[in-house]
């Protein structure tokens, strides 16, 4: 009898145990904080963003699905000439601030390449996003606001690196956001953004 469990402990113990890789789950959660600057001549602004993602199983468990909700708003100041005229016959400028509302929803596959640079994981990916404006301008004591809405898309790249239950990461993104509103004209307020965050793997 004591043989028999010397040779199931030595079982036991020979048997390999489950990798980390094993023991992730394929959900995972991500908060997000970082800075935006527009294509347009709206400031830059801080970025705030959260994302829910799905590892598949597809190309080796490298191809995942993320859903992104950020939000930023940008704005810009300047100075803006009125039809009245002065008592000296000049007209009248005020200041105005235009702010740029932004709420978006995204999905995007990412492709990861895990330990690709030694301990670090890159990634890359695109994908179309919804994306809700809403512009306000204060200028002569008065405030007016409209609203609009579109598709557009965004591209990004990152890296992380493991760190307790999820990973660290620092990531870029290009947003392209197109709005057609009487404030802003037709543009893109998408634009350049750099954030960075943690992933937890559930």
């Amino acid at each position: 009898m004591n043989a028999f469990a010397l040779l199931a402990f030595a079982a036991l113990a020979a048997a390999p145990s489950p990798s980390h890789k094993d023991k992730e789950g394929p959900l995972f959660l991500a908060p997000k904080v970082g800075f935006i600057k527009t294509t347009t001549s709206l400031g830059g602004d801080l970025y705030l963003a959260g994302e829910v993602g799905y590892l598949t199983p597809l190309l080796q468990r490298r191809l995942a699905l993320v859903l992104e909700v950020n939000f930023h708003r940008p704005s810009t100041t300047g100075t803006l000439r009125g039809p009245q005229l002065d008592n000296l016959g000049q007209a009248v400028e005020r200041p105005y601030t235009l702010a740029q509302r932004e709420v978006a929803i995204q999905l995007s596959a990412v492709f990861r390449l895990p330990r690709g640079l030694g301990p670090l994981t890159p990634y890359f990916g695109a994908g179309p996003g919804l994306y809700l404006h809403r512009a306000t301008v204060e200028v002569f004591d008065s405030t007016a606001s409209e609203s609009g809405g579109g598709l557009g898309f965004q591209a990004l790249a990152g890296v992380e690196l493991p760190l307790g239950p999820g990973g660290a990461f620092v990531e870029a993104h290009y947003h392209f956001a197109p709005v057609n509103l009487l404030t802003t004209g037709d543009v893109n307020v998408g634009g350049v953004l750099a954030a960075l965050g943690y992933r937890l793997r559930l």
